[in-house]
């Protein structure tokens, strides 16, 4: 395009330096004079204070200002609440008299109080009658048509709070007054409304006899927009008379309506066959109905007349509720029709008229238009041509624009299975419409087709991945808004014949990348809704999935400088990933992370957005796992430097309390007292201390749940609580179990491995010589503590091992006694060592030392003896302490003495051996087991001398085994 534009003989420089002097003179600045209100001015408008609201209300009626009047006609409805007696006798008539010469402002606000006095019924009906209505009544008639329509609207508001009675007498009368053919055309279009309404009051005998003449006459007469209005109302009536006269009277007016000239009579005739088949039966909607709309589309069709987009609009409708009186043929002439309207005006060769119908759309989309552009822009809106043409496009794209919008209801009615054959190419080619509205509309609409669709969702896959990749914002916007639902229903079809993981591999990437081109665009909403609805995405997706393509792009978007709605958003998406992730060492990575990137951020504005992330914390997560990892850390955020975070902190405190559970949480509600009491005494910032005087006063009033008495008042609160902490228990249940499951499959793999092993060693020592197995199966009996039985087949395995172990226990139980009775004949203590029983196969557990403890004599593995000699030397000195101590008066023991006391002392360990022998095959396998014997004091049969005590050594003391050992008497 040059620089000079000719248009119709006018130079387009010219017309642009006119322009510019225009808006020169626009943009001159004017002095404003706003001089201050005079002293008659004032007092005028000055009330005095000491009148009542009804003498105040009267005093402004009569000399106020518009204003003034204005304010007392809004506030008439509750006037005549608190003043009813009054307010009727003195306002109300001074009301109806300003409403004859008052402005339209007035006005408005006069119909306003009129409908909210009728909806509060703070009257009664009679009066309202006698006062309100009339005046209504009257204010119909004003010659001003938005006056008479704004109260026509009164009117048929009102008409619901009404009696019959009244109705009949006061508004039916009028209504067919109205309706008469000498009346204007505005007084019979207020018939047609009134007739509307009053139809729902009246039951079918009033109707057939005071209604339905004017209903017949108003279908009938010379105006086109009377014919129109009373077509629309048709329905009202017909419900109101019933089946029969319906059939009689109505049908066939609206037959007749539905081949009318005019087009805006045959939408309405169209619109009330819609709304009708409800209420017919299938013989009419067979003879009369589809016969009537099939005619009707197919003239529109072949027209291509200004119908068609009513016709792609109720067209929905209309298949879904023939769809039972349809026949095969009569459905496939509905979906040839659908499809045709999926693609009208698509196929049509452009004209040179159609360039120019496009280009103002191009010039207005376009952002850097100069005022040239704007000159064009005006000349084509003035050309009649170019507005036919343009208002062509817009029924062309109007048709597709309904035809997305009634694509579910049209799956519903082909069937999920004829989705494939039927409608799939006409989903398609509204999918990759070139008019952006067109995708919107089906993208608003996804979800629902793929709910129907069920397990022939899969069909509809490459065009959601489309939606999602779209250029337009308002289309992602739209596919986004009902992302869950959507998910949802392929998560569900796909389970059958379909893996999800192939879907949901296409599916993610398309999601990051929406969230990516939403981040770089300014358009921040749609940036928080897509990450609101990333949250749901742990319906569909598994735990990993979601830690590992999700989390660090959400995490992201909390670091970066993104406004707060998307901060706000992406927060409470990373607490919904917490709640649903199954494995408890990446929910504590998640808090710590939050934590370490909210609360420990040097910026404050990360400080406070922490403490709006611990209120969907509080609303998410349960009670128990707030106080957990989250508590302690917003009581430090009261020590802020910045006063705005401790602002915030304050606004939080009540809610901490509300999260206690007394006795369970009394520290950290002594916490919380203690950072009250410090802020309130400490505290010098003005709206910081009168926000935690606030805080305190709230505080106050919650009372600290206890769990064993909890009041009715806490229940349901507690309830949801609980529950919540149940789904936080199964989830670390279900870790455990999957732990479990893991660590049972590696187990179950190691018996096979064995045998494997145990075959191949067989094979490669089946050569060797018979000495050199026994050597080994002597080393594997020395290693292992116990004998075990050989296999004939190859190395000792755990079933002879458990074949052998009674006959084991049987052996050592006999050792043990033979050991004992050479203890009590040599005098040497061979007491054996204490095993700990264990099943077989098993090794049995160390026994832990205890560092407190003096150093136990240990055993050997091989011997049955000790190994510290210098316990034995202090025993010896010990005893000979012991003599010594003896006075020396005493005589000393003969050979009989001793050789009694012996057998006394042999006799004394047989019963202590079979004790041990009692507790050994008892026990199972603790080593705690103590003595509850003191010192023993022996005497010998025949002498006088009392024998040296028998006591416990205190270097046998272990924290292993604290059996006790007898210590023999020394010989003299």
């Amino acid at each position: 395009m040059g620089e000079t534009f000719q248009w119709g003989g006018m130079d387009g420089d010219d017309f642009m330096e006119e322009m510019e002097n225009d808006l020169r003179d626009l943009s001159l600045e004017r002095s404003i004079t706003t001089g201050l209100k005079t002293a008659e001015e004032i007092e005028r408008l000055t009330v005095d204070e000491k009148l009542n609201d009804v003498d105040r209300a009267l005093y402004l009626l009569s000399s106020g200002q518009d204003v003034q009047r204005i304010s007392v006609v809004r506030d008439l409805a509750k006037l005549i609440r608190e003043n009813q007696v009054e307010g009727m006798k003195q306002v109300v008539p001074k009301v109806r008299e300003v409403l004859h010469l008052s402005c339209q402002e007035l006005q408005e606000a006069a119909t306003q109080a009129f409908v909210q006095i009728a909806e509060d019924k703070s009257i009664p009906p009679q009066l309202y009658a006698q006062t309100f209505l009339q005046t209504i009544l009257q204010n119909i008639e004003s010659r001003d048509p938005d006056i008479s329509d704004s109260w026509l609207s009164v009117l048929l508001q009102v008409i619901k709070y009404l009696p019959k009675e009244i109705i009949k007498r006061d508004i039916l009368s009028i209504a067919i007054a109205k309706g008469q053919l000498n009346q204007s055309v505005q007084s019979r279009l207020a018939s047609c409304q009134i007739i509307g309404k009053v139809a729902t009051r009246f039951d079918s005998f009033m109707i057939k006899k005071d209604v339905l003449p004017l209903v017949t006459a108003l279908c009938q007469d010379v105006d086109y927009e009377v014919r129109a209005c009373m077509c629309k109302e048709l329905a009202i009536v017909a419900r109101g008379l019933g089946l029969e006269p319906t059939q009689s009277a109505i049908l066939p007016e609206l037959v007749e309506l539905s081949n009318d000239e005019e087009s805006c009579v045959r939408l309405s005739a169209l619109e009330t066959i819609v709304n009708l088949l409800s209420l017919l039966d299938d013989e009419t909607c067979n003879h009369t109905i589809i016969p009537l709309v099939c005619k009707y589309c197919d003239n529109a069709m072949q027209n291509k007349d200004v119908t068609l987009p009513s016709i792609a609009k109720q067209f929905g409708r209309l298949c879904h509720g023939l769809s039972v009186n349809l026949t095969e043929e009569q459905k496939i002439w509905s979906l040839n029709y659908y499809r045709d309207l999926c693609v009208f005006g698509l196929h049509e060769k452009p004209s040179q008229e159609d360039a120019l119908l496009r280009l103002p759309a191009t010039l207005m989309s376009s952002e850097g238009h100069d005022a040239t552009d704007e000159l064009i822009l005006e000349l084509l809106s003035k050309n009649p041509r170019i507005q036919a043409l343009y208002k062509e496009e817009e029924r062309h794209r109007e048709c597709r624009h309904h035809s997305a919008f009634n694509m579910p209801c049209m799956v519903l009615f082909a069937g999920a299975k004829n989705f494939k054959s039927e409608l799939y190419s006409s989903f398609a080619s509204l999918c990759d419409d070139p008019e952006e509205q067109v995708r919107v509309s089906l993208a608003k609409g996804f979800h629902e087709v793929a709910k129907l669709l069920g397990n022939s969702v899969s069909a509809i896959q490459g065009e959601f991945i489309n939606f999602l990749s779209d250029e337009n914002e308002e289309v992602v916007s739209a596919i986004i808004s009902n992302l869950p639902e959507t998910c949802e229903a392929f998560s569900k079809g796909l389970d059958q014949g379909h893996t999800k993981e192939n879907f949901f591999a296409e599916v993610i990437p398309a999601l990051l990348a929406a969230e990516a081109r939403a981040a770089k665009s300014r358009n921040w909403r749609l940036h928080s809704d897509i990450l609101d609805r990333f949250s749901y995405l742990t319906r569909c997706l598994s735990s990993e999935q979601v830690y590992q393509k999700f989390v660090p792009v959400v995490f992201n978007c909390i670091t970066s400088h993104k406004p707060l709605p998307v901060h706000l958003a992406a927060c409470r998406t990373i607490c919904v990933f917490i709640k649903h992730n199954k494995k408890q060492e990446q929910r504590q990575e998640l808090c710590s992370r939050l934590i370490e990137e909210c609360r420990n951020h040097q910026s404050s504005r990360y400080r406070r957005l922490f403490l709006d992330v611990c209120v969907f914390l509080i609303e998410i997560f349960s009670k128990s796992f707030f106080n957990q990892y989250f508590f302690e850390k917003v009581l430090e955020l009261a020590e802020d430097p910045i006063p705005n975070v401790r602002l915030r902190c304050c606004s939080l405190l009540p809610l901490l309390k509300s999260q206690l559970k007394l006795p369970k949480d009394r520290q950290l509600l002594q916490q919380l007292d203690l950072v009250v009491r410090k802020l309130l005494v400490m505290e010098k910032d003005r709206d910081v201390t009168a926000a935690i005087r606030q805080a305190a006063t709230d505080m106050d009033k919650f009372q600290v749940v206890v769990e064993s008495l909890t009041t009715k008042h806490y229940f349901e609160e507690d309830v949801l609580d609980q529950k919540k902490e149940d789904e936080e228990r199964l989830l670390i249940q279900l870790e455990v179990k999957e732990k479990e499951d893991n660590d049972k499959e590696t187990t179950s793999t190691k018996p096979e491995r064995r045998r494997t092993e145990a075959k191949t060693n067989e094979r490669n020592i089946g050569s060797a010589s018979t000495p050199a197995k026994k050597a080994s199966r002597l080393k594997a009996v020395s290693a292992s503590g116990r004998k075990s039985i050989p296999s004939p087949t190859g190395p000792p395995t755990h079933t002879a091992n458990r074949a052998s172990s009674g006959q084991a226990g049987k052996k050592a139980a006999t050792k043990l006694a033979r050991a004992k009775k050479t203890e009590a004949v040599n005098g040497t203590p061979t007491t054996p060592p204490t095993r700990i029983p264990s099943k077989a196969g098993k090794k049995s557990p160390a026994p832990e030392l205890n560092n407190n403890t003096k150093p136990a004599i240990r055993r050997r593995a091989d011997s049955d003896g000790y190994l510290a000699a210098a316990s034995r030397t202090a025993r010896a000195e010990r005893l000979k302490k012991k003599e010594s101590s003896i006075p020396s008066s005493t005589s000393i023991p003969t050979s009989s003495d001793v050789r009694r006391s012996s057998l006394g002392n042999l006799a004394h360990e047989r019963r202590s051996s079979l004790k041990s022998e009692q507790s050994h095959k008892g026990s199972t396998g603790s080593l705690d087991r103590k003595s509850t014997s003191g010192d023993v004091t022996r005497r010998s049969s025949g002498g006088s001398i009392p024998q040296p005590r028998v006591t416990k050594s205190p270097s046998l003391r272990t924290s292993g085994n604290t059996t006790p050992k007898v210590r023999r008497a020394a010989k003299p």
